[in-house]
């Protein structure tokens, strides 16, 4: 199963924490026997102390998102 947390701006090492909790719920209570779960934190952006708090959680991945727009008059 996969546990997604989107943050809207930059992410600090405390979503670590919070993804973990959703994945330990996740897999206590929704996951079959046997089944597996990972995480996947979605930000704007990251420091250091989220990198050094991923470093030891290897079933959390990581990625950086980019938002552009056009405005073209109709």
């Amino acid at each position: 199963m996969l546990v997604v947390e989107l943050k809207k701006g930059r992410a600090s090492d405390v979503v670590v924490g919070q993804t973990l909790r959703y994945m330990g719920f996740v897999a206590q209570e929704l996951a079959e026997p046997g089944q597996t779960t990972r995480g996947v934190i979605i930000a704007l952006g990251d420091d250091q102390r989220i990198r050094r708090a991923l470093a030891v959680a290897p079933n959390i991945d990581f990625y950086r998102y980019q938002v552009s727009f056009k405005l073209l008059k109709g």
